[in-house]
């Protein structure tokens, strides 16, 4: 039977050797990820460091504190994300128009 800890701690560290991999010129990114899973390996080993600061922050419970931190840290990531998506959007739509420009200075049917 396998141990709690080892089935929690695998893909955290499997997170760090991919964040170290994939993010190269991602220095910030990279660092704040790698804490994330640091930090959640950290609370893996040490269940009680956890318990100890939910009632330092008047959490009930390490788990209850575990949980609001990541429902926190979900929504701003998804508020990044959707950020990211409107400047994407927004730059494809000044793409399109400088092409569309481009096509019409040209005339119909001329590449």
């Amino acid at each position: 039977m396998l141990n709690i800890k080892v089935i929690l701690l695998t893909p955290l560290l499997a997170l760090i050797l991919f964040y170290i991999t994939r993010l190269r010129n991602k220095t910030f990114y990279r660092l704040v990820l790698i804490s994330i899973s640091a930090l959640g390996a950290l609370f893996v080993l040490f269940p009680v460091i956890p318990n100890e600061l939910a009632h330092l922050v008047g959490v009930g419970r390490g788990a209850d504190l575990v949980t609001y931190l990541f429902i926190v840290c979900f929504f701003l990531g998804g508020v990044n994300l959707y950020s990211k998506i409107r400047k994407l959007e927004a730059n494809q739509n000044e793409l399109v128009r400088k092409i569309a420009i481009e096509q019409a200075r040209k005339g119909p049917f001329k590449s």
